[in-house]
């Protein structure tokens, strides 16, 4: 997501973007760096919504979101549910339905990961609980249910499931590539967030740097909308930038949305 804007975004800044990978932890680590970091203009993080709420509320981070200015989102994307083309399970209700009588393994990106959070509410709704397998990244998860490994996995669009069955979707509307594919909030369970893809910079970093920035990526991507657009839904995501305070919304939309599912994942299976 940074490389697709990244050189349009040098030329209308005049400065070089050095992407400095931080991984680790679900995003603990690369929001610690910067919360650390100088409010200076310098230094950003490009996080997901999901990734910056979980790290919060699942693995005891040392910030907050309020520890971080929203400059602006960069892609839209959210999670997939795939299955085997081989597979018994045409339908997420045949998924479920086996959940109920037999021992399902399924796959995410990680350990309280979106993934897990969405297939551990279900399981509590429709009691059942399945075995989580956590795949190591979305590409692995997603290889490890082409394999065979897993029944099902629920991550973002790597580009694999080309060769899956999407059996359901998270976002609010039915994806524009899979538009037989139904949403969860279709299927009857009420969970329903889009992933943003997002930059964000260190708190007390001052207004005018984080509009100038902002500005820079709305401008990027409305002098090169058809490549980015293209190029973004080849891997079933949307390019969509918004401002400080559309984003300031959606991660506090997000947060509140997942803290809701980690205390569902804690409840017992009925």
């Amino acid at each position: 997501t940074v490389r697709l804007y990244k050189d349009k975004v040098e030329k209308l800044l005049g400065q070089p973007i050095v992407i400095n990978y931080k991984p680790g932890a679900g995003g603990v680590i690369a929001g610690t760096y910067v919360k650390e970091s100088k409010p200076d203009g310098y230094t950003f993080l490009v996080i997901s919504n999901s990734s910056m709420s979980l790290s919060i509320l699942t693995r005891k981070a040392d910030f907050t979101i309020d520890d971080f200015v929203p400059v602006s989102t960069l892609m839209r994307s959210t999670i997939i549910f795939v299955v085997n083309k081989d597979s018994p399970y045409k339908t997420f209700k045949d998924f479920v339905q086996a959940a109920k009588t037999q021992k399902i393994k399924y796959t995410s990106t990680g350990a309280n990961s979106p993934g897990q959070l969405f297939i551990e509410a279900i399981g509590r709704q429709e009691g059942f609980q399945a075995l989580h397998v956590p795949g190591g990244g979305g590409a692995k998860a997603m290889t490890a249910v082409l394999g065979g490994h897993v029944d099902l996995s629920a991550t973002a669009p790597t580009g694999i499931e080309n060769q899956l069955r999407v059996i359901a979707v998270v976002s609010e509307n039915r994806l524009e590539t899979y538009p037989d594919v139904p949403t969860l909030k279709e299927l009857g369970y009420p969970i329903a967030t889009d992933t943003y893809f997002s930059v964000f910079a260190p708190k007390g970093t001052p207004e005018k740097i984080v509009d100038k920035v902002y500005k820079a990526y709305k401008k990027a991507f409305e002098e090169n909308r058809e490549e980015i657009t293209k190029i973004a839904k080849s891997t079933h995501q949307i390019a969509r930038v918004l401002g400080p305070a559309e984003l300031r919304k959606i991660t506090r939309d997000s947060y509140d949305v997942y803290k809701e599912m980690v205390s569902k994942m804690r409840a017992p299976v009925n």
